[in-house]
């Protein structure tokens, strides 16, 4: 097929829709990225304003849970006995008090208790130390919090962070007020207070959890995007950082904007986290820089800074180049697509749609939907293809449903024939296979199981009791109550049928079933004792439908209860013997009246005398 010269109504279409297209795309792209651009910058002010409120908040219940903790260890110090059991019984506080706490606590590195003085005295009388720390890397912030106690005596007093350098890590001290009595024959009281040192160490790998820092350093992490957050004082020091080599070596950034906006706000609202822009200087060239910041307030006159920043030049590069590269892609997409659109559309598209139209038909299972085009070409001959082969499908699988349910039935009326050659055996379980079969498909139904499931449980339940085959009459046939040895042999009858089956590849599918029918919920059921739901759902099923049709029919031990009387009979079995969810399904199809459906057709069989 040929196609058709251009015509000026075609010219026509080509210069109005090619500018239609394109302009618009044009103008989207460069709209998407200005508003590409500023939504992310305004997640990123969003999430570094969420890390450094976590971290501010994190900080503060860090410190503040010891504070408490060192608080109530002083309390409880100043109730067990006084000043003589502090001071000259030690070791003995010790054994019961304090060591607990620093083998509890990995953070916590040295607990102690000292005299407080003028002169700062900074001898512990009573020291645990989870890391041996040498007193000396703490002596003078020590010696801080001793003077600073001895001027107020309702507070607990926090350092600034310092470096530990036998632990390697930054580290608090806190101290806390307690009043010990130098001596039992002097009246006054020498103060003494409560010491901790606390580590640092959650927080710097807090502060490199919520940093997108890898393992670079603070240059690389300033010039390839990444986001930063890191921890001030208040003179703009940095304390904790993902580049540690700027916390061993003291830096000072109060010269970065958003430093500099934190300290001069502290003083105004030391709770309000904020961001804005602002550039750093580094090396010979200007970052332009968004920065957030936050307070952690850890102590009433202690304010730390939680900064976060990111180089937004570098952070949105990449998404830059792609939406360029995206637009101009989408450009010259939509450019050929256009020209070769249009020439094509006419000779194409229609016969296309048809076939694709009836394709789907035929593959949803219409198979009698036939496919009409008129075409020479390769379309109209793929289009008498799939009428072809629809035609030759459908009758395949006429021929196969055909198959099927003639095997069905032969198969079904097999395994009939064969429980019911079992039952009859014994005149009071004549047809007890076929009931039990209606009531576990009742059960199955009212459980909503799926249609396969419940054929299933149909073959199954008819076969449940196939293993009685190789029990002798005698014990089948017996009027009386077995004996101990005739009740072992007949408990056999699940494991001899499941051998039986499971010769057969087709039928292992149904052997739980038959296998598992005399197991309990509670473990006490044969052949395996298997509980709860170590029992496939298809003997629980059944297992609760054999009870009930032998509660429901006569037999020489009993004669046969109501419906309503067994059910609520088995009820009281439920959770030890029977599946509850079982139980209700049952209870649920007496109910609705189906189980005296099976029960009124076992009675006029057995008027008849064909049960």
């Amino acid at each position: 097929m040929q196609l058709k010269k251009p015509t000026k109504i075609l010219y026509t279409f080509l210069a109005v829709i090619l500018p239609l297209s394109i302009l618009p795309l044009m103008a989207i792209s460069w709209k998407l990225i200005g508003i590409g651009r500023e939504s992310m910058r305004l997640n990123e002010r969003a999430e570094q304003l969420r890390s450094v409120v976590l971290v501010a908040n994190e900080l503060q219940t860090y410190i503040g849970g010891y504070r408490h903790q060192i608080a109530g260890i002083a309390r409880t110090l100043e109730a067990v006995g006084g000043a003589d059991v502090l001071l000259q019984q030690a070791e003995s506080v010790r054994n019961r008090q304090l060591a607990q706490f620093l083998e509890d606590d990995a953070n916590l590195i040295l607990l102690g208790i000292a005299p407080r003085s003028r002169e700062a005295d900074t001898r512990l009388v009573a020291q645990w130390d989870s890391k041996k720390i040498l007193g000396e890397e703490v002596r003078d912030t020590v010696g801080e919090a001793l003077k600073a106690v001895s001027r107020r005596l309702d507070r607990t007093y926090v350092s600034t962070p310092r470096y530990i350098p036998s632990s390697n890590e930054f580290a608090i001290v806190l101290a806390h007020p307690l009043q010990v009595a130098a001596a039992p024959s002097d009246q006054s009281y020498q103060p003494a207070v409560v010491l901790a040192v606390v580590s640092l160490e959650p927080i710097f790998n807090l502060v490199n959890v919520t940093s997108a820092s890898g393992n670079l350093n603070n240059e690389a992490l300033l010039r390839n995007g990444s986001r930063v957050v890191f921890l001030v004082d208040q003179q703009g020091r940095i304390l904790a950082h993902p580049d540690r080599a700027l916390v061993y070596t003291p830096t000072n950034v109060s010269d970065w904007g958003i430093v500099a906006k934190w300290q001069d706000t502290i003083a105004i609202d030391v709770s309000a986290p904020l961001a804005e822009p602002f550039e750093i200087r580094l090396g010979n060239d200007r970052l332009p820089m968004l920065g957030s910041c936050a307070t952690a307030l850890i102590a009433p006159e202690l304010p730390l800074g939680v900064i976060a920043v990111i180089n937004e030049e570098a952070a949105y590069s990449s998404v830059t180049t792609m939406i360029w590269q995206a637009s101009v892609l989408t450009f010259v997409t939509a450019l050929v697509a256009a020209g070769v659109g249009i020439l094509l559309a006419y000779w194409v598209t229609s016969p296309i749609a048809a076939v694709a139209h009836g394709a789907r038909a035929i593959a949803g299972g219409d198979f009698a939907r036939r496919i009409a085009v008129r075409s020479r070409s390769e379309i109209g001959q793929l289009a008498e293809d799939f009428n072809a082969m629809a035609e030759q499908i459908q009758r395949y699988i006429n021929d196969l449903r055909f198959a099927v349910n003639e095997n069905r039935e032969l198969f079904l009326g097999t395994v009939k024939a064969l429980a019911e050659a079992i039952d009859g055996k014994d005149p009071y379980t004549r047809g007890h296979s076929e009931r039990v079969k209606m009531y576990s498909v009742l059960m199955a139904e009212h459980m909503g199981l799926s249609q396969e499931e419940i054929e299933d449980i149909q073959v199954a339940a008819l076969l449940h009791d196939v293993g009685k085959i190789g029990i002798e009459d005698r014990i089948l046939k017996k009027p009386a109550a077995l004996t101990e040895e005739e009740y072992t042999i007949m408990k056999t009858h699940p494991e001899k049928g499941a051998k039986i089956m499971a010769e057969i590849p087709q039928m292992k599918k149904y052997v739980p079933g038959m296998y598992y029918h005399h197991e309990c919920m509670d473990g006490r059921g044969y052949p395996l004792g298997l509980k709860g739901d170590q029992i496939p759902l298809m003997a629980r099923i059944i297992s609760v439908a054999d009870t009930f049709d032998a509660m429901t029919t006569n037999r020489p031990y009993q004669r046969a209860m109501t419906p309503e009387v067994a059910v609520q009979k088995i009820w009281s079995f439920a959770g030890t013997r029977y599946d509850p969810s079982v139980v209700a399904a049952l209870e649920s199809a007496l109910k609705a009246g189906k189980l005296d459906e099976v029960i009124h057709g076992y009675q006029v069989a057995l008027a008849a005398g064909k049960a």
